[in-house]
């Protein structure tokens, strides 16, 4: 055999010789020789067990991965399409346009007007630190304190946080263009608040503001966004779930980058239902303006009400407060200076205000004795400046006495005496009313109780008992308790819609109709939903009594206590109150309605510290009530 030119000739092989490889001693398959001459043995390279194990453990890597794709395809198929979809698609929400709120005459005291503001989210900056040189950027060129930069890139929150509002529409367009590329800043844009009349709605409308992180979680359960407004005090308040409507969303096909390439679906928002007030604004402004040229220094609040069926006609507390400024952050030192202005601006003085009556409760006194018997028309007592309990004496107003006195003269003039005698139960020598019969009276004309107007916020004012001195003071009730009681002192307290209401319980002939403010809910398909009369007490006097606590009322215009008032060109019926506050200057009171046959309207006023109802409150009645008779058309017999 040619060894030379046979490849598979090896060298060397067994001591030199030449051999071909079929002369090599048989071995298991894949082993190599030595080469050479130096005899080297390399041993096994790949087993027939190594070989089958690693086919074995090939074929269950491809069955792991076919059932791994069979499971995302199959099992998980429709849910990865779900979320290849959320990737793939951005969802927008629509704000709903806001509820209007209109008066009466449907003037409109509110509107939505754009409002662009530009949130940071500390969340998304988490995932993009680079950004932050950026942002900054951004911000100082919205004149940003370099503090409050520092303060927004340091938050924490997965909540946005205001960085600036009350954009307009440029800046707006120009933020957008800016800020495409930092997720961590977001132009939004909602329908903000605007209140007209300055502040003589406030306290009425209330006001809205962005949901606090702190409540996020109990609007997010009801539906809401977290960058939406809310209904803070006020009919914003209390009609928030008829007012805010019904927020729409778009799904927007967005590519890679997160650019928007479609709009894929919409849903059209639902706007908020709009509300139709008994308030007359004409009215409500006339009040506002009379307080801000007479009442400067104090405070007070003014109150008017349809007697035909309990509708508020005017609802003022002064001072007031613009109720813009809360449409987008209030600065600490602002909020803090409304915080402690001694008049307090933000109290709502109307429903939340209590203060003893004065001698305005002593037309519902004058009404229990008259229905219980004790008093006629007729009835008369002699005023010689006051009368004596025990040793204790107990003044008229007037130093000498009003002489003799019946029921027209106690309320025209508001001779305490007549009262007096009217309240004890057994005082020198003839029967009185006592005081459960009082109690039972003034609760019957709604103090010591929440009336219900729509509102939150109401108080119920306070009527005293015996029981009540026992367990609160650790004291016993005194007849000298009872005569305070009498003419509307001592511890009874009431807010002025309560004056407001017993008066017109009066003046329409014993109804006691629960306060309202709105009068018709619209929807958003145009629908009126008339809101009911409700009637908390009825046939509270006969018409007889009534009429004569009417007279009473009418005499004190004519000649008595509100003579000043007997100018207008219109009757009107009137009762004067002056109640001590301590060691202060008393609260003045003035209650009234008009017209005197047929009335339409209850105007209740409130001076805190004020000095005497004849003074001070009488003289804004009188111009209030000018403007009324020339402005608006009156029902006269």
């Amino acid at each position: 055999m040619d060894y030379k030119n046979n490849p598979f000739a090896i060298q060397g092989f067994h001591g030199g010789k030449k051999k071909t490889l079929k002369d090599a001693p048989v071995s298991e398959v894949g082993e190599i020789f030595s080469i050479g001459n130096d005899s080297l043995w390399l041993g096994k390279i790949i087993s027939r067990e190594k070989n089958r194990l690693f086919f074995i453990i090939l074929i269950i890597l491809f069955c792991l991965l076919g059932a791994r794709l069979i499971y995302l395809q199959f099992i998980q198929g429709r849910e990865l399409r779900i979320l290849a979809d959320d990737n793939r698609l951005k969802i927008e929400y629509l704000p709903a346009a806001r509820g209007i709120i209109f008066d009466r005459f449907h003037n409109q005291l509110v509107e939505n007007a754009p409002n662009f503001s530009l949130f940071f989210q500390p969340a998304k900056l988490l995932t993009n630190e680079a950004e932050k040189p950026e942002i900054e950027n951004v911000l100082l060129d919205l004149n940003i304190s370099s503090a409050k930069i520092k303060e927004l890139l340091a938050s924490v929150s997965y909540f946005p946080v205001l960085a600036v509002g009350n954009l307009s529409y440029e800046q707006a367009i120009s933020l957008m263009i800016k800020i495409q590329n930092l997720p961590a800043l977001e132009v939004t844009a909602d329908p903000g608040r605007k209140y007209l009349g300055d502040g003589a709605f406030a306290h009425l409308l209330g006001y809205t503001s962005r949901i606090a992180e702190s409540e996020k979680n109990s609007y997010l359960v009801q539906g809401y966004q977290l960058t939406d407004k809310v209904g803070r005090s006020g009919l914003e308040g209390y009609y928030q779930n008829e007012l805010r409507g019904v927020s729409g969303e778009q799904q927007i096909e967005v590519d890679a980058f997160g650019r928007e390439n479609k709009v894929i679906k919409e849903i059209p928002p639902q706007n908020g239902e709009n509300l139709i007030l008994g308030i007359d604004a004409g009215l409500q402004e006339k009040i506002y303006q009379v307080l801000q040229g007479r009442v400067k220094g104090f405070a007070g609040s003014v109150v008017a009400l349809d007697p035909r069926s309990g509708l508020v006609r005017a609802f003022v507390s002064w001072p007031s407060y613009d109720s813009n400024i809360f449409n987008n952050v209030l600065s600490n030192d602002d909020y803090q200076k409304l915080l402690t202005d001694p008049l307090k601006p933000l109290f709502n003085r109307v429903i939340s205000g209590e203060y003893p009556s004065g001698s305005t409760v002593k037309i519902v006194l004058a009404l229990a004795g008259l229905q219980e018997g004790i008093i006629t028309r007729d009835t008369t007592i002699n005023s010689t400046g006051g009368v004596y309990y025990d040793t204790w004496f107990f003044p008229d107003w007037k130093l000498n006495g009003h002489g003799v006195t019946n029921v027209i003269k106690a309320l025209a003039e508001s001779v305490n005496s007549f009262f007096y005698d009217l309240a004890l139960e057994n005082f020198d020598g003839h029967r009185g009313l006592g005081l459960d019969k009082m109690i039972k009276y003034f609760k019957a004309f709604g103090l010591g109780k929440i009336l219900g107007i729509d509102l939150s916020g109401e108080r119920s004012g306070f009527v005293p008992s015996k029981a009540w001195k026992e367990e609160t003071k650790n004291e016993a009730w005194y007849p000298g308790d009872t005569l305070h009681l009498a003419i509307g002192q001592g511890d009874l307290l009431v807010t002025p819609l309560q004056v407001a209401a017993y008066t017109m319980a009066i003046a329409n002939g014993g109804t006691l109709y629960r306060p309202r403010i709105v009068d018709k809910i619209i929807g958003a398909d145009g629908q009126e939903n008339v809101q009911p009369t409700e009637i908390i007490n009825s046939n509270l006097g006969d018409r007889k009594n009534i009429k004569i606590v009417q007279e009473g009322m009418r005499a004190a215009v004519t000649t008595g206590s509100a003579r000043s008032l007997n100018v207008l060109k219109i009757p009107v019926a009137a009762k004067t109150g002056t109640a001590q506050a301590g060691s202060l200057a008393t609260h003045a009171w003035f209650t009234s309605f008009l017209p005197y046959e047929n009335p339409d309207l209850v105007l209740a006023i409130l001076v805190e510290r004020g000095g005497e109802g004849s003074v001070m409150a009488a003289p804004i009645a009188k111009e209030v009530l000018e403007w009324y008779i020339e402005n608006r058309e009156l029902n006269i017999k």
